[in-house]
């Protein structure tokens, strides 16, 4: 009975874990990252108000100026100036002139999160 008493305890405990960020409520959810359709938005704590947006953008790598990557968009030849700092992430590695890439950028400032 005593090892009934545990499983009933650890099924109780492993299935509460999904609910528990769920009650915490809106003033919780400070760095939440919400999908759309354009891109991705951070929850503030102000109740529910973005207040940064992201966007992915996908394209050829035409030139490096600095800390700012030049994409052209094949799509509609648009250029796209993305800035890379000390925060973006690089899990592929450092890209080059004529390479493909992805990035998710703030819409902001064009600052790149991440680049692939």
């Amino acid at each position: 009975m005593k090892q009934f008493g545990y499983l009933c305890a650890w099924v109780l405990i492993l299935g509460c874990q999904g609910v528990t960020p769920s009650l915490a409520g809106d003033s919780q959810l400070g760095g939440a990252l919400l999908l759309s359709q354009k891109g991705i938005q951070a929850q503030g704590t102000d109740h529910g108000q973005s207040t940064t947006k992201f966007q992915n953008v996908e394209g050829t790598l035409k030139e490096i100026q600095g800390n700012v990557y030049v994409v052209e968009k094949e799509s509609t030849d648009q250029r796209i100036r993305v800035e890379v700092g000390r925060d973006t992430a690089f899990p592929n590695g450092e890209k080059e002139p004529g390479q493909l890439l992805q990035a998710l950028i703030s819409t902001s400032d064009g600052h790149a999160l991440i680049i692939r």
